[in-house]
């Protein structure tokens, strides 16, 4: 008997996106899917639209308390051998879940294996690229490296052994932004993790701009993630500690340069330099902030720190 896959959707006020959502699940090639649309307490017609469903899905109603709650509450109604964590507003191309289990069935050692995305405007109108534009991504014990640059580990790719979730515990549901980063450092402390190059999720580019208008909230919570990672870690050095610093204050550097706020994106620089002063990549946009003010953001995209 195959193993059953529980697909876990946490849905908010995005009614239709969700339908396109629940339907790319049921359009799957591998037949044992559970599906649990947990609604965070939706003001819009989610409810009805899921009706329609019947019992194709498993459809819970709670008060709103944000993606983490939602996808806690998911997680302790799944029965399945493994979980899937898709974003009510991304898709899963046809073949996903059975290419992933096939994979996790056939590298017993890995704890749960991602992918890369294809990136899309609103409802996958259009397809506007691949992400990460790299070809590899590491595997194996991958936690240090992730600890060092939150490398893409796609919330909407992963797909993750049961157990594995039950040792290491539930999402933080006191931290938003880097949710998801806690918890895949978490699973890669324990698991060696599997990376599939092909991108079987679509991304929702238009819908998913949460962290870009509150810069502040993610960079706290980001720094919350690393001091909850270093306190598990306690013999990691203190050199290795401010180069993971480092790299996130550069990151939002990075980030505050996309919008243009050349002021702030220097000032997170500079803060990254205080870490860790061989960061070669913040000195670069000090630069570039200093000699090309808001034109900055098109010289550094090819120093970019992701």
């Amino acid at each position: 008997m195959t193993k059953k896959v529980s697909v876990i959707i946490p849905a908010y006020n995005k009614a239709a996106l969700t339908v396109k959502t629940v339907e790319s699940v049921l359009g799957q090639t591998y037949e044992n899917i559970e599906i649990i649309v947990v609604d965070d307490g939706s003001t819009d017609d989610t409810a009805q639209r899921m009706a329609s469903f019947g019992d194709k899905i498993q459809y819970i109603r709670k008060e709103n308390g944000g993606a983490c709650s939602a996808r806690n509450r998911g997680i302790r109604s799944a029965q399945g051998d493994y979980l899937a964590f898709l974003d009510c507003d991304d898709m899963y191309l046809p073949e996903k879940i059975e290419k992933a289990v096939e994979y996790l069935e056939t590298n017993t050692n890995f704890g749960f294996v991602h992918t890369p995305v294809y990136m899309a405007t609103g409802g996958a109108k259009r397809v506007l690229r691949r992400y990460p534009l790299v070809k590899t991504c590491p595997s194996g014990w991958i936690w240090r490296k992730l600890l060092l640059k939150d490398f893409s580990v796609i919330n909407s790719t992963v797909v993750v052994r049961r157990s594995c979730v039950k040792e290491c515990g539930f999402f933080d549901e006191a931290i938003f932004t880097p949710a998801d980063w806690d918890m895949w450092l978490r699973l890669a402390e324990r698991y060696e993790a599997g990376y599939m190059n092909e991108p079987l999720t679509v991304y929702d580019k238009v819908s998913g701009g949460y962290i870009p208008r509150h810069l502040e909230q993610s960079e706290r919570e980001g720094l919350r993630v690393l001091e909850k990672a270093f306190q598990r870690n306690c013999r990691l050095s203190r050199r290795f500690k401010n180069q993971c610093v480092s790299n996130l204050y550069l990151r939002h550097a990075y980030s505050y340069s996309k919008i243009n706020n050349t002021d702030v994106a220097r000032e997170k620089a500079f803060l990254s330099i205080q870490k860790n002063m061989f960061n070669l990549k913040a000195f670069v946009l000090i630069a570039a902030a200093t000699l090309l003010g808001k034109n900055m953001h098109h010289a550094w995209k090819r120093f970019r720190p992701f």
